[in-house]
């Protein structure tokens, strides 16, 4: 590494930012309080990690990340030494920032982070890593760097507890490496909970093994479309619990979504019975077919619930997530309306209209997956016809601007991911960076005394225009970073300009992840 080399990595992550007067160290999402002050903490190869019995992972963690880049040894929890040390605590006088939040200091002797849980440990991790001159991976390596680190308090926690991104993996299929890379970047910039959409109508991601033909048959793109084999495919069983076992490694939940009543195409390519009409259809690209399809399954039909549980079964054993979202968002009622099966479902259960069915289909089902220890989530037409009391709401539809409060006021959790703000998808011309960054997920006028039931806010990536790696890295980054800091960071302390210049000094991190990103355009 060049001497001038060294010297910008100096100057873009060591020293502070002088922004409107103010000095802000170079973190995202911003702290809740920050005070700097004069001098720097040396990481040398006499610089030792301490921690309580609990926190051991958390030390080795912390090892792991740091003797990469720093080319030598660091002793975990040696028998001497009071100075030029790392500590790692558990405080339970820190409970006021709840099992995310941490205090972190440093002097010119130590640096020691304290939190309530072991989860508030990790965050403050993270943040120590945004803090050292140049961003450290497990696989990177740094040379001819000092490794100097700002003195400093931090007192800091989230502002919501959901911080989510949501990847499309039906419409385009995304590898298991791909995930993996986007987890690796979530847990830096704090964010925690990876929603899969395993199934939509371009195709079912995940095997089930009681119903092997989701994987030979509705996985696949009809062959008269000559779609790029690399765009269709699923994840094994295997493939996800290694996917969970990575994202727990990084504080991050992973959510599974099993879309019905409709967007379930894919599952008549190889059980048409499951439909009203009994029509085998051809998976199509997104581009290529119908945007929302007519077919749904047949709430009428008792082997609809059988195959529903079935995959539910499986799909509960196999997440360790206490919630499984079930879509239930743009499912056309027409067939329903002409079924004979749906028509005598809704008689016998003393339905008025088909609004009043679907509600009657996600309450059977919610009371399936409670059965099995698990919180439903749906879109927000899960209200349509009357919605549990348990449910989690997640907001999509922007334009329906009153949905938000009444979900509050019935005393069901809302997540927040409108259109307006949140999906990721559409260009950086009608959803800038900027205009991510100005979201705030407690609308104005929105009660005080419902705040505490909006659980957080989650960004939404479709995979139906954007489908290689490098153009769906683009349409994440850097918008999710300005999303990170929304979820985490109170509203009053946001601004724009000072996001800015810490954004400029995070793009080094996501390059080194292998991850493209939108420049010059936020």
């Amino acid at each position: 590494m060049n001497t001038r080399i060294i010297i910008f990595l100096h100057l873009v992550f060591v020293l502070p930012a002088l922004v409107n007067g103010q000095t802000t160290a170079q973190v995202i999402p911003k702290p809740q309080k920050m005070e700097l002050a004069q001098g720097v903490f040396k990481i040398t190869p006499a610089t030792s990690i301490l921690s309580q019995k609990e926190l051991l992972t958390s030390a080795k963690q912390l090892k792991g990340y740091l003797e990469p880049a720093l080319g030598y040894d660091l002793a975990v929890n040696p028998k001497s030494g009071k100075k030029n040390v790392i500590n790692l605590k558990l405080d339970k006088s820190l409970v006021q920032l709840g099992e995310e939040g941490y205090k972190l200091g440093i002097t010119p002797d130590n640096i020691t982070l304290a939190a309530f849980s072991e989860k508030g440990i990790f965050w403050g991790i993270q943040t120590l890593r945004q803090l050292l001159p140049a961003p450290i991976f497990r696989e990177a390596q740094v040379q001819e760097i000092s490794w100097e680190i700002p003195c400093l308090k931090i007192e800091d926690c989230p502002r919501f507890k959901w911080r989510g991104v949501m990847l499309d993996c039906s419409r385009t299929f995304i590898t298991k490496e791909e995930i993996k890379k986007y987890l690796e970047a979530m847990s830096l910039f704090k964010m925690n909970v990876l929603h899969m959409h395993l199934t939509d109508d371009q195709g079912w991601r995940l095997e089930i093994k009681k119903y092997p033909e989701l994987s030979s048959i509705s996985s696949r793109f009809h062959e008269s479309f000559k779609e790029p084999k690399e765009y269709e495919g699923f994840y094994s069983q295997d493939d996800i619990r290694e996917l969970i076992k990575f994202a727990a490694q990084r504080n991050i939940m992973i959510v599974p979504e099993i879309e019905m009543p409709g967007h379930t195409t894919e599952v008549f390519a190889a059980f048409p019975q499951l439909s009203c009409k009994g029509d085998t259809n051809k998976i199509h690209p997104w581009t290529k077919g119908y945007g929302v399809h007519n077919e749904v399954f047949c709430a009428g039909n008792e082997q609809t619930f059988e195959f529903l549980q079935n995959v539910l079964n499986e799909v509960s054993a196999l997440f360790p997530s206490e919630y499984i979202h079930i879509g239930g968002d743009e499912a056309p009622k027409m067939h329903w309306k002409a079924c004979p099966k749906c028509q005598k479902r809704m008689a016998d259960e003393g339905l008025k209209d088909e609004n009043e069915l679907q509600s009657w289909f996600v309450k059977r089902i919610e009371k399936y997956l409670n059965s099995k220890g698990k919180k439903l989530i749906g879109w927000d037409e899960i209200m349509e016809g009357g919605l549990s009391k348990s449910a989690t709401v997640m907001y999509w539809r922007g334009w329906v601007k009153d949905v938000p409060q009444k979900v509050a006021a019935l005393g069901n959790n809302i997540i927040m991911t409108p259109t307006s703000h949140c999906y990721f998808d559409y260009t950086y011309e009608k959803i800038s960076t900027e205009r991510v960054y100005s979201f705030n997920p407690v609308p104005p006028g929105f009660d005080e005394k419902f705040v505490e039931k909006v659980l957080g806010v989650q960004a939404n990536f479709w995979s139906h225009l954007d489908r290689t790696p490098p153009r769906i890295d683009r349409q994440l980054f850097p918008r999710l970073l300005a999303l990170a800091e929304v979820a985490w960071t109170n509203n009053d302390k946001k601004d724009w300009n000072d996001f800015k210049v810490r954004l400029q000094s995070k793009l080094k991190s996501l390059e080194i992840l292998g991850i493209s990103y939108t420049i010059g355009n936020y």
